[in-house]
């Protein structure tokens, strides 16, 4: 541990005191009598982040990675559903019905090129049902692509989280998970709000998905 992970006296307000110091990789979790302050350089993002005791809520799994890429495949999901369903449960070609054009005597009128663009369109419309599943589909195997993409090159991580509209504070995942929430909620929580984490949905997707 170099630079300010080794020197958190300075950081300290008056009174305050270090109660718990935790060590994952090059990060470093310093629970503090008022604060939980951690220290991330390699990570993206800020190379500290601090918390006020109360207003942390939990500590759990988590991961983060591409959430706009993750949040688009969701979306281009439900899309592909609904157009799949739709062209699954009505029948165009039905509600149509027997609509036709009589070529021959349209085109002694002049309007055999319009009726041809409009007879084409019916043709066009009897077929938007599968038309639709066809799109669906496509639609839903770009969804799996991109969320495949989010899933690889997601960075699981130790989630602090922090109650309110703060963003919650993430450290590289410890091999020993379950010890680190402990000693980390213990130091953190009051005992009768401690609680294990567990690796939900959480761990698949990050709170600000979308």
């Amino acid at each position: 541990m170099t630079g300010w992970q080794n020197r958190v006296e300075e950081l300290l307000y008056e009174s305050e005191s270090v109660s718990e110091v935790l060590d994952i990789d090059s990060s470093r979790v310093v629970v503090t009598s008022h604060r939980v302050l951690t220290f991330t350089p390699e990570m993206d993002g800020e190379n500290f982040r601090q918390v006020e005791r109360p207003n942390v809520s939990g500590v759990e799994t988590s991961a983060q990675g591409r959430t706009t890429l993750a949040g688009r495949s969701i979306r281009y999901g439900v899309y592909s559903l609904m157009l799949i369903l739709a062209g699954l449960f009505i029948d165009f070609e039905a509600l149509i019905g027997d609509v036709s054009f009589d070529a021959e005597a349209t085109s002694q009128t002049g309007a055999g090129g319009i009726v041809s663009i409009a007879d084409g369109m019916l043709r066009f419309m009897t077929q938007l049902d599968q038309i639709m599943q066809v799109v669906g589909a496509l639609v839903l195997l770009a969804a799996v692509a991109m969320f495949a993409v989010y899933w690889l090159f997601r960075v699981p991580t130790l989630a602090i989280r922090v109650a309110g509209d703060g963003r919650d504070i993430h450290v590289q995942r410890p091999d020993d998970v379950d010890g680190a929430i402990r000693r980390l909620e213990s130091a953190i929580l009051p005992d009768d709000e401690i609680g294990g984490g567990s690796e939900g949905l959480s761990s698949l997707l990050p709170n600000d998905l979308f």
